[in-house]
């Protein structure tokens, strides 16, 4: 079942639909990141009616067997801080020139008065909408492993910054692909339709009846 769930999951494209801990997600775009190494990233942004996104990723580490592939669902951070120990300067300012200049990564970072650690270093390209760009990602971790600080720099200034943590594939659930969406919201809107036609109708009797009696 897990399995199923897995490769369902990955066969995500834009338009399609999921379910996560009662959520209804619409996956708006599909990347992919690689570099020379074999380490490879699939990439889905998922946004809800609400209007809140989160990205979807499957990782493949291949020196990571026997568990070379983790699920992670990363939250773009807004605007945050990011400290050095014991310091109030932030560092966000500067980052980007840091991490293209091939400067050694800060040995920890504070986040939210919470302390994550240096792991790993990656550079590859990254595949989104037809266009190729490089990408630089320094991975930070909790203490406990659990929340990752992922920082990623691109070209012309552009960096993010995310909190990712681990998920399982069966979290999710109620996985539509987008014909199937497009095909309810069909039949949505031809509910709509006949009670909005139906209410019109139970109107206009009651105003006959109140004209003639």
């Amino acid at each position: 079942m897990v399995a199923i769930v897995t490769q369902t999951l990955h066969d995500l494209r834009p338009g399609d639909r999921v379910k996560y801990h009662g959520v209804d997600w619409k996956v708006e775009d599909y990347s992919i990141y690689q570099d020379p190494q074999g380490y490879l990233t699939d990439e889905w942004l998922l946004t809800s009616n609400k209007g809140s996104e989160y990205y979807l990723l499957r990782e493949f580490d291949p020196t990571n067997k026997p568990h070379s592939i983790t699920w992670y669902l990363a939250n773009p951070l807004q605007n945050p801080r990011l400290l050095l120990p014991d310091s109030e300067e932030d560092i966000v300012p500067r980052l980007w020139d840091d991490m293209q200049s091939q400067a050694e990564p800060y040995p920890e970072l504070q986040l939210f008065y919470k302390r994550y650690y240096f792991e790993s270093r990656t550079e590859g390209d990254y595949q989104t909408e037809g266009e190729i760009k490089s990408r630089i990602t320094w991975d930070y971790w909790d203490e406990e492993h659990q929340i990752n600080l992922a920082i990623e720099a691109f070209p012309y200034h552009q960096l993010d910054i995310y909190s990712t943590k681990i998920v399982r594939p069966e979290e999710f659930s109620s996985i539509q692909k987008l014909a199937d969406a497009n095909q309810i919201d069909v039949v949505e809107i031809i509910v709509k339709s006949v009670q909005a036609v139906f209410a019109a109708v139970l109107l206009l009797v009651g105003i006959c009846m109140m004209i003639f009696g």
